[in-house]
């Protein structure tokens, strides 16, 4: 077998997550787990002719250990095979195979009765069948007929040159020293991600408040001390009465265990707390600041502000991710059928011009609604419901887009507020933004990199809202924002579709808002522009919701 540096470099296993390298799938397997706390990862297996990936650690941990970690059963030469006999009292039972003899003695557990590892050398008794089980796969599963305890014997075979059952606990520590051994030396910042990971989902996926994780981290340092606080008195008693050693070196040995204490150092360090946590935060993962988008002064004269996280920073952090460059084809994905399978398959996308200019620019997908965040009845009251807008991608694969993980949060706004100050004054910077990403783009490793507003998903209200159409549709004559059918005519014919709205149509309407009934449902004092209406609602609503509709 060769030992070349160049062949050990080719059979190094690569992890995904941060690209460092391991030479055994072990140690890959190991090395996993400081990731286990990334935002929705998934593992993959990398093991010879195995594509199998994983959503969580512990699937993928014991795939590994079921089906990677077992190499073939070999019998010792020198070694006479001989039968077995069970060794629980009052039971007779005789057996050809160590496979038997296990299976057997599961019965005695399901009776009830406490039964013993039959491996020599471990000492483990179990009154559980499946601990018994777990317990034979992981500790035991090379064992072969010689590692079997001489108690469990009808003759005793002869001694074999060599264990069979490499895997035999000849103690607990040396197991724990092996798995140790492969564990990445340099991990310091890893571990510190790892559990600021762990803490960020408690807030941000589990929603506990910042009172509640606060209470945690005291009391998980605080276990985790006086268990420390246990483990080195018994080191130092280890060190001193067994080893002989002198105070100098024991307390040289205990000082550096306890140095060595990444737990004890996060804790007592950048997440001591909830200030501490936050700035620990923003300086380990790529944080964008919002920015306050003044309003104006309310009936109360009190300054009023809007949220707004800046579209451009946000889309910059995105390229340049490793999610962005390993897992987003950034190719048209365009099918030559006349299959609906993605919204890039619409008419109204294959004949925009801007998107046939730029193949490979970034089209963008906003969502706005309101929610209620204080009122437990529901959302009637109104009182502190808030207007949110999120983006997401187009560019995205379908799997992908699917989920609300990937949609990143651009606005807040009261929406009293919104009513209040109009949606003109309330979006302006994200208008700037998406003009400028049209016009100019964003320079992402040199290269630049166009986008444009593909579509707005909505309910009726919001998207009335933003369109500037009336947001009556009970008693208003047109209620439509896709055609100027009316109250009559869907009255009659709930089938019917009126004429369908177009920017000019638009235009002359809002000309018109003074005669509710010139304007066909779109209201008055409407400030966007012509060139925002096709942006935000005519590329998307018109063409976006149709292509909904049909599937």
């Amino acid at each position: 077998m060769c030992r070349c540096e160049g062949c050990k470099l080719a059979k190094m296993l690569t992890c995904h997550f941060c690209s460092k390298k391991l030479e055994t799938l072990r140690g890959y397997v190991l090395h996993c787990k400081v990731h286990r706390n990334e935002p929705h990862p998934f593992f993959r297996c990398v093991g010879t002719d195995c594509k199998r990936t994983f959503c969580t650690y512990a699937a993928f941990k014991g795939h590994f250990y079921r089906v990677h970690n077992a190499p073939e059963p070999s019998i010792t030469a020198g070694a006479v095979v001989t039968d077995f006999k069970c060794a629980v009292s009052l039971c007779e039972c005789k057996f050809d195979t160590v496979k038997e003899l296990i299976s057997h003695l599961k019965k005695h557990i399901t009776e009830g009765q406490t039964v013993p590892c039959p491996i020599t050398g471990c000492e483990n008794a179990f009154t559980v069948k499946s601990s018994f089980t777990a317990h034979m796969s992981r500790k035991h599963r090379k064992c072969s007929v010689d590692s079997v305890s001489d108690k469990y014997r009808e003759h005793v075979s002869q001694p074999s040159a060599v264990s069979a059952c490499e895997d035999v606990p000849q103690s607990s520590n040396d197991a724990t020293a092996n798995e140790s051994s492969e564990l990445p030396q340099d991990f310091n910042e890893t571990f510190l991600r790892n559990v600021c990971l762990f803490y960020l989902k408690l807030q941000g996926q589990l929603l506990l408040p910042a009172s509640t994780i606060q209470t945690i981290v005291e009391e998980m340092q605080n276990m985790h001390d006086l268990g420390q606080d246990y483990t080195l008195s018994k080191l130092h008693s280890l060190l001193k009465n067994d080893l002989s050693l002198t105070d100098d070196v024991v307390a040289k040995i205990c000082h550096c265990v306890k140095e060595s204490d990444l737990f004890s150092a996060s804790h007592q360090g950048p997440l001591r707390t909830t200030y501490s946590r936050t700035h620990t935060f923003q300086k380990m993962f790529k944080y964008i600041e919002p920015k306050k988008v003044k309003l104006g002064n309310n009936e109360n004269m009190t300054e009023r502000f809007a949220y707004y996280i800046p579209v451009t920073q946000t889309l910059n952090t995105l390229l340049e991710s490793d999610f962005w460059k390993n897992s987003v084809s950034q190719q048209s994905c365009e099918t030559q059928s006349d299959d609906l399978c993605d919204i890039s398959d619409g008419q109204n996308f294959k004949s925009n011009q801007f998107f046939i200019q730029n193949p490979g620019c970034l089209k963008l997908i906003l969502y706005q609604d309101a929610f209620e965040i204080v009122n437990p009845l529901g959302t009637a009251k109104k009182k502190h419901k808030v207007v949110a807008v999120y983006l997401s991608l187009a560019n995205l694969p379908a799997h992908v887009r699917s989920s609300t993980d990937h949609m990143s949060l651009v606005l807040l706004c009261g929406e009293n507020d919104l009513k209040q100050f109009g949606s003109a004054k309330v979006f302006s910077e994200m208008l700037e933004d998406l003009k400028n990403l049209e016009e100019n783009g964003i320079t992402v490793d040199g290269e630049t990199v166009k986008g444009a507003l593909y579509c707005i998903a909505g309910d009726n209200l919001g998207s009335h809202s933003i369109g500037g159409f009336i947001e009556n549709f009970s008693h208003s004559v047109y209620f439509c924002r896709y055609c100027e059918i009316t109250r009559t005519e869907f009255e009659n014919d709930p089938n019917f579709c009126g004429p369908q709205r177009t920017p000019e149509s638009y235009d002359f309407a809002v000309l018109q808002a003074e005669d509710i009934h010139s304007s066909k449902g779109v209201k008055k004092g409407l400030t966007w522009s012509k060139h925002f209406y096709e942006a935000l609602y005519l590329r998307s609503c018109l063409t976006f919701l149709r292509q909904v509709r049909t599937f």
